[in-house]
């Protein structure tokens, strides 16, 4: 499963289309300049409860950072999150996806700067 993750594209393009008919384009950028700070919030969340050893903060912290994430239509990001909260079943395991998760949400925040210009966090 992990690794049909990692293939996933990392934003889709049919929740993209969604929320700019919803909200706009200047309404979606809006929205998206968030993602950043926000997906580093949640990297730091998911890493301080695996310091902690507290399996069950580190499943919500990966909880918040899926929502988020499958909002704005980041799709791979979203997925990650996903099976570390629900297919991981040790601290161990999900500290051992922490690298490429990191790398997920660079490569996820390099692609909005891509897409919408000065969405870098």
């Amino acid at each position: 499963m992990l690794e049909t993750v990692e293939t996933e594209p990392l934003f889709a393009s049919d929740q993209l289309d969604l929320l700019r008919d919803a909200l706009g384009e200047e309404g979606l950028s809006v929205m998206l300049l968030e993602l950043p700070e926000a997906a580093g919030r949640s990297l730091g969340a998911i890493q301080a409860a695996l310091d902690a050893g507290n399996l069950d903060e580190t499943r919500k912290a990966a909880h918040v950072l899926k929502g988020f994430s499958s909002s704005l239509g980041a799709a791979r990001l979203a997925s990650m999150a996903r099976s570390i909260e629900l297919d991981l079943d040790s601290v161990a395991a999900i500290a051992a996806r922490m690298p490429a998760l990191a790398a997920t949400v660079e490569a996820t925040i390099a692609e909005l700067a891509r897409r919408a210009p000065g969405a870098q966090g």
